[in-house]
């Protein structure tokens, strides 16, 4: 038996690449899979431990800009591999933070959190529809998606 798995789309659809994770999961919800379950969000910080509240495993997908690759590239890591800054406020803080603060007051977080990100060109751009780089990635992020779900979901 496998355990359940959460893939969590983070993005707005009307910040052009930012929207990447939500054509994954356009993707993934017609794939489908049993035991995985699907949301979409546009929440950031500690507004994300609501969208994770039940699950042990969580696969995150969203786009980000390092710099360090060409757009379209799709990066696949475990979260403690990321080093996100505390921002000024509880609001404004990375999901590595969001998750030490909730584990420090005693509630439930998940305890394997995969990420899946895309490099984007577009961010903070207001208008619909990924460039085309990005869009040529989405296969690719689906595809890295289901490894992390397999990963996650063995016993």
């Amino acid at each position: 038996m496998s355990v359940p798995v959460l893939v969590l789309c983070l993005g707005n659809a009307l910040r052009r690449d930012d929207a990447v994770a939500l054509h994954v999961a356009d993707a993934l919800s017609r794939e489908g899979a049993p035991g995985v379950t699907v949301r979409r969000s546009a929440a950031a910080g500690l507004y994300l431990l609501d969208d994770m509240e039940g699950f042990d495993r969580v696969v995150v997908v969203d786009a980000v800009r390092t710099g360090g690759h060409p757009p379209g590239t799709v990066l696949a890591f475990p979260l403690d591999a990321l080093h996100a800054p505390e921002g000024p406020s509880p609001h404004a803080i990375g999901l590595p933070s969001a998750l030490a603060r909730a584990a420090a007051a005693g509630a439930p977080v998940p305890s394997r959190i995969e990420v899946v990100a895309v490099e984007a060109l577009a961010l903070d751009e207001v208008g619909e529809g990924l460039t085309p780089a990005v869009a040529a990635a989405v296969p690719a992020a689906v595809a890295a998606v289901w490894r992390a779900v397999a990963a996650l979901a063995a016993p």
